[in-house]
């Protein structure tokens, strides 16, 4: 997007509001990034610290003189990043074109391990449409024999054709997870975030997908969890061949 005005001043600026308020600081930056912007991946991981920090403050476990250090790392670490910017990260950067579906869909699962109890829920629901052949399933924990999960999901991403993102916390603030998913999205891997937790994908790099279950909506606004899974796997089967 173009520059409202100079990029020192925008510097300026938000080292000025990095002073009193990191966290609008960051969001500001975030705010005047394009949703393809790498730096965005960087922001995201700043945010996370600050919330554990603001998180370790309110529960009062921690001295406040550790919990002040820890946010002023965060200020340094994004004063480094302001000033990294250059007027190139404000353009929008194109992904690949989409390859062609293969006749039985390979879908992976992503989640952190915390969301294990969805991505097995999720799971017995696909099941059907995996055993009559319609879809391949790959789960980034239940399947993985040893290693790395996310190295193991980049040998397997070559032959994906959907990535199913479930959205929590965790997996959004999880840098090797998200370079993943940003790095499969700029592949042209077809992502769809599944909301499991009552977060915004605003500004998270996925918001210009279509999310489940549908309507915006997430697992918590339906009145039981199998008919939130009955509306995420309505919407999956239509993407797999007749």
């Amino acid at each position: 997007m173009p520059l409202t005005k100079p990029l020192a001043q925008i510097k300026t600026d938000l080292q000025d509001i990095l002073v009193s308020d990191p966290g609008a600081a960051l969001k500001s930056l975030q705010t005047l990034l394009p949703a393809t912007a790498a730096k965005k991946k960087d922001i995201l991981m700043l945010m996370a610290r600050l919330e554990t920090a603001g998180v370790e403050r309110r529960s009062g476990a921690f001295p406040d003189a550790e919990i002040d250090t820890k946010i002023n790392r965060v200020r340094f670490d994004f004063l480094a990043l302001i000033d990294t910017l250059v007027e190139k990260d404000f353009e929008e950067v194109s992904v690949a074109a989409a390859a062609p579906i293969a006749a039985v869909p390979k879908f992976m699962i992503v989640y952190d391990v915390e969301a294990e109890p969805q991505a097995t829920r999720l799971n017995k629901f696909l099941f059907l449409l995996k055993r009559s052949g319609k879809m391949s399933i790959y789960n980034v924990h239940a399947d993985l024999k040893a290693g790395d999960p996310v190295e193991e999901a980049k040998n397997q991403l070559k032959d994906t054709d959907y990535i199913l993102c479930l959205m929590t916390l965790d997996l959004m603030f999880n840098p090797d997870w998200l370079d993943f998913i940003w790095n499969a999205r700029d592949a042209g891997k077809r992502v769809i975030p599944i909301r499991i937790a009552d977060i915004s994908l605003q500004d998270s790099g996925l918001e210009k997908f279509k999310s489940l279950p549908t309507q915006n909506r997430m697992l918590s606004s339906f009145n039981s969890e199998d008919a939130a899974f009955t509306d995420i796997v309505t919407e999956i089967r239509k993407l797999l061949p007749a």
